[in-house]
Order: C-alpha cells, then structure tokens, then sequence
C-alpha cells in the first residue's frame, strides 16, 4: 500500500512539472488573465420555450459548481489569454448609473479669534447648550456678573447659577471694544469660589491659565476658598501662586510647610529645624504692615510653639481658621459673629471647638448651602443635652426654634422606640422647619427623619408636612405617598393648599381625579382656599395660580376675578412687575427670552431672585423667571424653582 501511493505522488509531481513550461509558453506578456468568463456569458438569455429551466441561469459565484440542471462551464476560457481588441472610442456605458446630488452652497463666515475665556467643563446639555452667550454683548455680562447670588438658600438656583458659570463659551465683544481691566474667565472662577463651589471653581481654573495669571484677586478666591473647604491642594496653591508675591502668598506658603511638616507633637519632622522665632520666614511676616497676627501665632503653635486658646475671634481670616482646624483648636463663641457661611462651615468643620458653637454654625452655614446634609447631621448630633431636656422637647420648641433645638429632636429621634413617640418628634422636626430651610440639608434631614416612618393612618396627622417637604426636595415618590395619605386622612384647607405644589412637583395629571390638573381640581382647591380667606391668603392663592400658569396650566379668568380683593376697584394685571423688581432686569428677561438667548435669560432671571430665593421673591417675580426659563429649552430648572416656591406658599 505504502508504495502505491508513493508512486502516485511521484506521477502527480513530474505530470506539475511537466504543465508548468506549457502553461508559461501559454501565457504571453501583455494584458493579464482573465479569470472569469466575459460579461456575455454570464448575461442570462432571453426565455426561450425550448431552453429548460435553469440551463442558461447567471451563476451567483462564477467559481462555483454549478447545479445538475445547468450546462457545465468549460474550463478552457478561464486559462486561456483573454483576445486583444482595439480601445473603443469612449467606455461603454454603464447598467447603473449613480446620481450624483450636486454640493449646495458654501457659507463663509470669518471667524473671529477663539476666546481663551471660553473654556468650560460642560458642554452641551450638561450645561446651558452650546453657545449660551449668543446675543449679549461681552461688556453687559462683565457688568452684571458680579450681581449673582453666593448666599441663597435655593438649591435650584445654586444649581443653575454653578452650570452657568462652567458652561463652555463666551460673549462676543463689540466691534473697537477695549480689552475690559478683569476677564470673563477670572470672574468665573472668582464667582464660584465666592459661592461655595471650591471644587468647580478650580476645574475652570485649569483650563483658564491665561486669565489666572493675570488676575490676582481671582486666585485669592479660589485658594480662600479652598482653604476654608479643607484641605487646601498645596501643589496646585504653589502653582497658582507663581505669578504673584507679597503677604498673602507667603503665608500660604508657609501654612503648606507647616503641614506637611508637622506630626503629632506638632514638632518639626527634620532633625535639627529651627524653632518657629528663628526661622525667617516668620520674622519676614513679622515686619511686614498689615500682616495677619492671628494666623502667625497659630502658624507658631504648628512650628511646635505654644498651644493657641483664642479668647476672641471676631474677624479671622480663611488661613487662621484652616490652620486652627489643622490643630483641633477650640474656638470662642463669639465667632458666631461671622456673618459668611464659608467661613462658618470651617468653624462647624473644627471639631475642637464646642459642640454648641458647631452646632449653630453648622446649621447657618447649610442653610446657605455651605454645609451638605451629612456633615450638619453629625453636628447635630454633638450637641449636648443637659437633663431631661429630651423628655421636655415639645415645651423647648414652643420656646426655642434655633439649631440647638433642632439637634436635639434628631437625637430624640435616633433613641425613641415607640411608634407614637417617633411621630410625636417627626411632627416636631417639621414644626421647626422655616420655609427657607425645606430645599436645603436643613430639610433632608428631617426628610431622613420621615424615611424611618411608614405613610400609615397612624401617621396622618404628619401628612400634609411630610408631602409639603418630600415635594420641596424634590422627592417625588415620597412626597406622592404622604400626599395620598393626607387626602384619605385629612381632606381639609391645610391639603387644599398643598395641590398646587403636588402639580408642579408630579406634573399636570400625575394626580389623576379629583386632584389632578384640570378644572374640576382648580375648581376643588380654589373652593378650599378661599373659603373665609382674608387679603393676604387671597394674594397667596393668586401666587400660586401665577405658578401654575407660568408651567403651562391653563388658568381661565374667572379663577383669577375669584382671587381678587373684593374691596379693590381696580384689580392688579396678572403679569404686572411688581414694585420691588428691577425694571432694567424685568425687561432684559422678557426681551431675551423671547429671542431665546440662554445665557442672558439665566442671568437676568438668577439676579431677579438674589440671594432671597424663591421661597423670599414675590410669586409674581417667580413666575416670570418660570416661563422665561421654560421658554429658552431649562424645563427643568424651572420645575425646580416653581416647586421650592410653591412649597414656601403652601404652608
């Protein structure tokens, strides 16, 4: 067997070789081969009657066998040369011709030089689109940056204002325009230092070198800012301060040695380092004019000098605090003087300092937005009880509505048992609650309180204030449960007041009937509300028809003459600016809006609001920031500030 098959290879071979001369004399040089039968033959022919199915059908694959049906294909054509033809005059044409779509017109636009102060962290939808500066010229928002909010109690605000401050793009400036003495850039970074937003001031920081190098008081803020936050970056604090030199700058430098410096003892780590009065850099600040006394003393005491016990702190600068906080040192009541959340979050941060002092400090600084919700829950925690005072908080409260206070149903709260106990100091928690505080940590903890608890009838007494506060922070699902419970439970004025709210924070007919939007709802709650209501319940009821309007419900005029002062004889317009508007900043919003320039209708509509919010803003003022936004493409920032002012005129 194995030399059959030995001399069948052998044949194969020298049958090769021998093929191999003939086929190279058979293929002369010129075109190439072709492998494929021409286009003729793989045309199919015309049906003749007398073909049989399938004998002259095109192949799919010409390299392919073909069927039982079909005529077999000879192999000759495929090696043999291909017959050279004369060129024809022109190529042939074409079965399929492609249609080309000629190019429309080319707009050409000179652009101008790209801004470096343009540069942002969101683009996009993550922030306000992308050119959210379109049609305000570049003075204008160099004049009305500086009049944005840094102390509003508002979520909603804060929220807008940080995207508005981060956004990639820039104003355009007019034609012969000076250069301005501060950039566009720097006063973003510096805005958001000043707000509470460390963190995304220096993100922009980053990608703004050029308009950081050149602005000093911008660099101040973000490294205030941070120092106060904790821990300064001291890396990036050397970086930026580069540029700069004096006072400042050097004490910042040194705060940085100083830390990375000290252990435990607050001794120097390397052998044989001078003490703190023999080190220069202490008796350079020393002589300096103006210098900051509190922080050398402190800076001593890092340098493993003597302890620092501050009997008096009324002004201290962002540097003494960060540097007391490195020590755990205590500090004195009186800094609640201090009328600055940022700096009051660093006090509230030190945890030498007395629990009641923090305490207080704490909830100032979060109802600013300064402090998160987790960070005032500890301090709250801290504060000491004296006595029975847990067993007495009904009396204290009716009394006393500060933080300590506060603090002390928290902790009443996480050692209660009892059911009815713990609705007993849920319904206190969200008896102390102002309507400034319902948006901000201040509420989501008592809304932490309510999570423990059960929406159940034994609970229905909290109902109305449990929906109130889950609505205000935006907690939907929650708020719809409590809310379900208090119309089953209490269908009185007190749930009336709270369909408005439920409209805006769920929608128009996420309720469904009776208390869903349309007229048979309005109908229900405008019965309910004004029944033996006086002037002021009237303009609350007004102000929140202005709410629900300004989201898109339809409010017939029959509901708004219902609203109306009987003793008045020229009733308000319904879309009048009222007296405590700015009349420049009330037409800018209309007239931007209108022409859907973002940016403009964001800044005129945050400076509208200020600092109050809009729990504090006329309902009339809110409600034109609403429909702006709404109208610009912010639907959802301008849910956010209708529902936390719905929830301030629904208590």
């Amino acid at each position: 067997m194995f030399a059959v098959v030995s001399l069948g290879l052998v044949l194969t071979g020298a049958l090769a070789a021998a093929a191999t001369p003939a086929l190279a004399q058979a293929v002369p040089s010129g075109p190439p081969i072709r492998l494929f039968p021409p286009p003729d033959r793989l045309a199919a022919p015309e049906a003749d009657p007398g073909v049989q199915p399938g004998a002259g059908r095109v192949l799919d694959d010409p390299l392919a066998s073909p069927g039982p049906s079909a005529a077999p294909l000879p192999l000759t054509p495929l090696l043999a040369p291909a017959p050279v033809t004369p060129a024809p005059d022109r190529a042939p044409p074409f079965d399929v011709v492609p249609i080309v779509v000629p190019p429309s017109a080319i707009a050409v636009e000179t652009l101008g030089p790209l801004d470096p102060d343009g540069a942002g962290p969101l683009a996009g939808a993550a922030g306000l689109g992308n050119d959210p500066w379109r049609g305000i010229p570049r003075a204008e928002v160099l004049a009305l940056l500086p009049e944005l909010p840094t102390l509003t109690p508002s979520p909603a605000v804060k929220e807008l204002q940080r995207r508005l401050l981060l956004s990639r793009g820039s104003p355009a400036a007019a034609p012969g325009e000076p250069e301005p003495v501060r950039r566009f850039g720097a006063l973003r970074v510096e805005k958001l230092a000043a707000m509470g937003d460390p963190r995304g001031a220096a993100d922009l920081a980053v990608l703004l070198p050029e308009a950081m190098t050149a602005d000093e008081a911008a660099a101040r803020a973000l490294t205030d800012a941070e120092l106060l936050a904790g821990p300064l970056d001291c890396a990036a604090a050397t970086e930026r301060a580069k540029p700069f030199s004096g006072p400042y700058w050097q004490r910042v430098e040194l705060f940085c040695r100083l830390r990375a410096g000290r252990i435990g003892g607050g001794m120097p780590t390397e052998a044989g380092a001078a003490p703190a009065g023999d080190d220069l850099a202490f008796d350079m600040l020393r002589e300096q004019p103006g210098g900051d006394a509190d922080f050398l003393r402190v800076a001593e005491a890092m340098a493993g000098g003597p302890a620092v016990r501050p009997r008096s702190l009324k002004d201290p600068s962002p540097l003494t605090l960060a540097a007391l906080r490195t020590l755990q040192a205590a500090l004195p009541p009186d800094v609640l003087s201090l009328t600055d959340p940022a700096r009051l979050a660093a006090v509230a941060s030190n945890g030498g300092t007395d629990p009641a002092t923090r305490v207080t400090a704490a909830e100032r600084a979060a109802t600013a937005l300064f402090l998160d919700s987790r960070r005032l829950e500890e301090a709250y925690r801290a504060a000491p009880a004296k006595g029975d005072e847990l067993l007495r908080l009904k009396d204290a409260a009716a009394r006393d509505r500060t933080a300590r206070t506060r603090a002390l149903v928290q902790q009443a709260m996480l050692a209660a048992m009892g059911g009815g106990r713990r609705v007993e100091l849920a319904g206190l928690a969200l008896e102390l609650l102002d309507p400034p505080m319902l948006a901000g940590p201040v509420g989501a903890v008592v809304a932490d309180m309510l999570d423990t608890l059960s929406p159940t009838p034994d609970a229905a007494a909290l109902a109305p204030a449990a929906a109130r506060l889950c609505f205000a922070l935006g907690r939907a699902d929650k708020g719809k449960r409590w809310h379900d419970l208090a119309l089953r439970s209490r269908p009185t004025a007190e749930v009336a007041r709270l369909w408005p709210l439920a409209i805006i924070a769920l929608g128009g007919g996420a309720l469904g009937p009776p208390p869903g939007g349309g007229a048979l709802g309005l109908a229900g709650w405008l019965d309910e509300s004004l029944r033996g209501a006086d002037a002021e319940a009237r303009a609350r009821v007004a102000g929140q028809l202005a709410l629900l309007q300004a989201m898109g419900l339809a409010v017939p005029e029959e509901a708004w003459r219902r609203t109306a002062d009987p003793e008045e004889t020229a009733p308000t317009p319904v879309n009048a600016r009222p007296p405590t508007a700015d009349p420049a900043l009330w037409q800018r919003l209309a007239e931007a809006s209108a022409d859907r320039r973002v940016g403009e209708t964001a800044l005129a509509a945050l400076i509208l609001l200020g600092n109050a919010g809009p729990a504090g803003t006329p309902p009339a003022v809110v409600a034109r920031v609403v429909g702006a936004l709404r109208a610009v493409g912010l639907d959802n920032d301008a849910r956010a500030i209708a529902r936390e002012a719905a929830a301030a005129l629904a208590g």
